[in-house]
């Protein structure tokens, strides 16, 4: 599989919980396939305690948001189909690149963190959801079109 923003080969890596993930050794973006988000998510072996206590600069990530959004579509490294972008879950500042056709989820470096750091905050405001009842919720919209 081939990075959709440099054709070169993506390297397999090992993530959370023995999760296998694809990665550009370029631009460290990250390809998951259907189902390893959710496998993530069902898992908390990274501590992110201290990033946590650190602030978050909303006026950047607006400005990245709007960026991507902005930004042409690339295509799927797995399918070539041409991606939708989307701010996961209306309200995260986070942009995915989602694959209609196969379901899988490119992320720039530094996304699949964000997403983290964005459930490990989501999870302390609505202490009755599971971090992957709240992905689920973020990713509704994509899978459930009408």
């Amino acid at each position: 599989m081939q990075c959709p923003y440099h054709e070169m080969e993506m390297v397999k890596e090992i993530y959370e919980a023995q999760i296998e993930i694809d990665k550009c050794p370029t631009c460290r973006g990250i390809w998951l396939d259907p189902g390893e988000l959710e496998s993530i998510q069902k898992t908390q072996e990274i501590d992110y305690s201290d990033k946590l206590k650190a602030g978050v600069n909303k006026d950047a990530m607006q400005y990245n948001r709007d960026r991507q959004l902005e930004a042409e579509p690339i295509n799927c490294p797995s399918c070539a189909t041409l991606m939708e972008k989307h701010e996961h879950n209306h309200n995260s500042l986070i942009v995915i690149d989602f694959c209609p056709s196969c379901k899988g989820i490119w992320l720039d470096e530094g996304e699949l963190e964000a997403l983290e750091l964005y459930y490990e905050r989501e999870s302390l405001n609505h202490p009755d959801m599971t971090r992957l009842q709240l992905l689920m919720a973020g990713f509704m919209h994509l899978y459930h079109r009408v």
